[in-house]
């Protein structure tokens, strides 16, 4: 049997029995799929994890039993290390380490008394070591037999010897089956069907093999691998290139999803099902929210196994951290009821009430447990207390949907059945993970300790050698090979390099390079036939010569293409900044956000960026200015080849520490990199706004910049000022129509200020650039008017090399500019004056019918 026919074993099974099938996570698109076979719904529950089975099981006795939360879990290990006496028991990382070792206990069965049997056939240190181990098990145990809800361990052990309402178990393709599952399972006395994939006598599939040999008594249903995963071996036996593989690696985690949700765009607009698409990963979480914004920008469906947003990362909850104080000192319990508090202040999603309630709960009946101690804690203390509190804890996305691109672990992915995967964070140290540390037992000893109990199964070890943790990772692995998909796409990190199964893979595959960030086409092609470097040889390729005979004049109007082509590939979530940049210059635009070609940075850009992270996190980190550039400085410099950037070092330090010297908030109420969102009619773009502050019912917006900012390209109608009075006008409302007609602009103050010139005391005039909203109401019209005037000749296709410069409106005309050749502009062009003045009317044109439209003007 293949892969591909195992939906259909599965239906067969569901039509002569009731079978249930059992995976590591979830099963909800397995389901999902089977329906879709069967063209009809399963009714009653027939799939789900082992541990699901567990409590359908205790609640068939009308016992509805509580499950602990991670959270819980890990405060009764915390306090089994506490009554212990090691010191490390605060330390969030440590519990971490202990709650990984108990679970290993636990999962393969290792009591306390084989422990203590053990701790008298080693030497001395290694039994201190034993028996210390012991006893945190013991104090462990107790915690769990005198608290209110279970452990997922001690819910296998209740549910043994329960008669299931079902005719046969199916255990599907999972890497591993636990001593404790096996055990679980066999007191059920049911059948047990196991599908595995038919190992290929490597080493890679070592653990699928020794485990089969525990469950002997079992059915095992060997389904055949592909060609490409028989053969992964360190000595493959033929070459195969029947699964497309491509590689591609990124500097930041933010570039490698944002590459990951473009060629899933690609995947999506080539006609491939969402629901055939998966992204794995083993670093997942955490990044969740990541995945979400940028397939939200995109408009890609997402289904993910997390099932939410990570708490910690939501907004109202980081201000609350952000704002706490060193010597404040609250009970556990106070801290968690004021986060509380301050979220429903912020007016936060009603998803994240419910999960900071959830916390309050667990975290008040852990007291009374006497389980959490009810002395004070320091704000030091909380915050780093927060790594247990937040740890998996999310609050749900609403947007979700079945049948979306699904987003988990490599475990997964064979239940996803998906036929276009993509590794995030294929690296090396990644995938294969690096080896846990263990500060209390070293290789030598747990391999030493595996001996003495005489577990001759790498299955049964109580603390799990190398062999095992690889064979692991290895058997996930080969699992989501044997599937055959069409195609999978490996993302690295470009520092750490690709994983070993990468190099693997090649040694008897054809994989693909990718090297540059996805682009509807090769935007790094079509760049050198638009500068007459190479011939044209794709319909786009001709599209750009035929572009350039057009806009040298040869038709009469000549939009450059049509605007369904500029629609299918415009970015869905633009911004203020990307309407500016098409003004500085439509060529460099169409490049970089049409067909998507990655621009380099500048140290211009760079140094930009550094100043604006230096003063986002200056307030909000106690550190002194010097140490905290050092760390921003290295953070955002280390994976950019640019070495002149060390040479300007010591001078952009000097600016950024002197400024912070002098510029103080003139207000309390202080907001920083406030995202904003801007309404113009059916137009919204997004925008993030440098400082804003509140003052005696007025308010005042900054936007820091790297240069001189007293001169006239900064005046009110002028483009570099039309992004701070946009951002401005949105502070009061999203619908900045609706703010100019009602006047309430005349309540918004805009600043820019000059980062490097600022800390001149005697040069005022040179480091500030401001003018107030009641004086501006006809530039701040023209404004808003040009920005949607862009955004027309964007769908309509208008990309010449040229900079389109509006003027600022005077008494007699509102509408005025120029076209012509900029620095900001670097294309060749040979354009005539007639035909730059043909463009330029029809500008002025479309101008004004957007500002009769807004303004209702004759």
């Amino acid at each position: 049997m293949d892969f591909s026919e195992i939906p259909e074993f599965l239906i067969k099974k569901i039509g002569s029995g009731k079978p249930y099938i059992a995976v590591r996570e979830s099963p909800s698109r397995l389901l999902l799929e089977l329906c879709k076979h069967r063209q009809k719904p399963i009714i009653g529950t027939i799939a789900g994890t082992l541990q699901e089975l567990a409590i359908q099981l205790i609640q068939s006795d009308f016992y509805n039993p509580g499950i602990m939360t991670e959270q819980e879990r890990l405060f009764i290990v915390r306090n089994a290390v506490r009554k212990a006496g090691i010191p490390l028991w605060r330390s969030p990382p440590y519990i971490e380490i202990i709650d990984n070792r108990i679970r290993e206990f636990k999962e393969h069965n290792i009591s306390t008394e084989m422990l203590k049997s053990c701790s008298e056939k080693v030497n001395s240190n290694l039994s201190k070591k034993l028996e210390k181990t012991a006893e945190i098990l013991d104090n462990y145990n107790y915690g769990i037999k005198t608290y209110s809800k279970y452990d997922i361990f001690s819910l296998f052990e209740e549910a043994k010897n329960k008669k299931p309402p079902y005719t046969e178990i199916i255990l599907f393709f999972l890497p591993q089956i636990l001593p404790l599952e096996i055990d679980f399972l066999n007191s059920l006395n049911i059948p047990v069907t196991v599908l595995v994939f038919k190992d290929n006598n490597s080493i890679f599939t070592k653990l699928s093999r020794e485990n089969l040999k525990l469950v002997e008594n079992w059915k095992i249903v060997e389904v055949r691998p592909c060609e490409t995963a028989l053969n992964f071996s360190f000595n493959p036996e033929k070459e195969t290139t029947e699964i497309e593989l491509i590689e591609t690696s990124y500097i930041t985690e933010s570039e490698g999803i944002k590459f990951i949700a473009s060629f899933i765009k690609k995947l999506l607009v080539d006609g491939i099902p969402p629901e055939r698409i998966a992204v794995a990963g083993r670093s997942l979480e955490g990044k969740e929210i990541l995945f979400y914004e940028a397939f939200r920008e995109m408009k890609i469906p997402l289904f993910s196994q997390y099932k939410g947003i990570p708490v910690n990362l939501h907004p109202a909850v980081k201000k609350f951290l952000s704002e706490i104080k060193e010597t404040e000192e609250k009970q556990l319990i106070d801290w968690c009821k004021a986060l509380k508090k301050s979220a429903e202040n912020e007016k936060a999603e009603e998803e994240l009430i419910k999960e900071l309630e959830t916390l309050n709960r667990e975290i008040e009946a852990l007291t009374e447990s006497d389980i959490i101690e009810k002395n004070k804690l320091s704000g030091t203390e909380f915050l780093e207390l927060l790594k247990i509190l937040m740890k998996n804890r999310t609050f749900l996305i609403t947007e979700e949907e079945p049948f979306g691109v699904f987003i988990g672990t490599p475990e997964n992915i064979p239940s996803s059945l998906a036929t276009h995967i993509i590794f995030f964070d294929f690296s090396s140290g990644s995938y294969p993970r690096s080896f846990p540390f263990d500060p209390d037992f070293s290789y030598q000893e747990r391999e030493e300790i595996n001996r003495v109990l005489n577990l001759n199964n790498l299955i049964l070890e109580a603390l799990p050698g190398r062999e095992k943790l690889i064979m692991y990772e290895f058997q996930t692995f080969y699992n989501v090979l044997a599937t055959k998909p069409n195609q999978i796409i490996f993302t690295y990190q470009k520092d750490k390099g690709s994983s070993t199964f990468l190099s693997i893979l090649k040694t008897y595959t054809k994989v693909k390079k990718e090297n540059q960030r996805f682009n509807t086409e090769n935007s790094g092609k079509i760049l050198s036939v638009y500068k007459n470097k190479t011939k044209p040889g794709s319909p786009i390729e001709w599209g750009i010569i035929r572009w350039k005979e057009k806009i040298k004049g040869a038709k009469e109007m000549n939009f450059i293409f049509n605007s369904k082509l500029i629609s299918r590939h415009l970015p869905q979530n633009l911004s203020v900044t990307d309407i500016i940049s098409y003004f500085d210059c439509p060529t460099e635009f169409f490049f970089t956000k049409i067909i998507k070609h990655q621009k380099t940075s500048t140290i211009e850009t760079i140094e930009g960026q550094i100043y604006h992270e230096f003063i986002k996190r200056y307030l909000n980190e106690n550190k002194k200015p010097e140490i905290l550039f050092e760390e921003i400085f290295e953070e955002m410099t280390k994976n950019i080849d640019i070495p002149y950037i060390e040479y300007l070092k010591p001078f952009i330090k000097d600016n950024i520490v002197k400024f912070v010297s002098v510029w103080k908030p003139i207000a309390e109420n202080l907001q920083q990199e406030k995202p904003l969102r801007i309404n113009i009619n059916n137009l919204s773009l997004s925008g993030r706004a440098d400082w804003i502050e509140r003052k005696n019912g007025k308010i005042n917006i900054v936007d820091f910049k790297r240069g001189n900012v007293n001169t006239a390209d900064y005046e009110p109608g002028k483009v570099k000022s039309f992004q701070i009075i946009l951002y401005g006008l949105s502070l009061i409302d999203d619908n900045i129509i609706k703010v100019v007609k009602e006047k309430k602009h005349k309540n918004v103050n805009f600043a820019f200020i000059s980062i490097p010139k600022a800390h001149r005391k005697n040069m005022t005039k040179n480091w500030i650039k401001s003018f107030s909203g009641e004086n501006i109401t006809r530039e701040i019209m023209v404004t808003v008017t040009w920005i949607l005037t862009g955004y027309s000749l964007i769908e309509k296709g208008f990309f010449p090399p040229l900079k389109i410069n509006p003027y600022k409106p005077n008494s007699t005309h509102i509408c005025n500019l120029s076209l012509k050749d900029s620095r900001t502009c670097h294309y060749p062009n040979t354009l005539s004056d007639e035909t730059k003045e043909k463009f330029k009317e029809t500008i002025k044109k479309i101008f004004k019918i957007h500002y009769r439209g807004l303004w209702k003007t004759d």
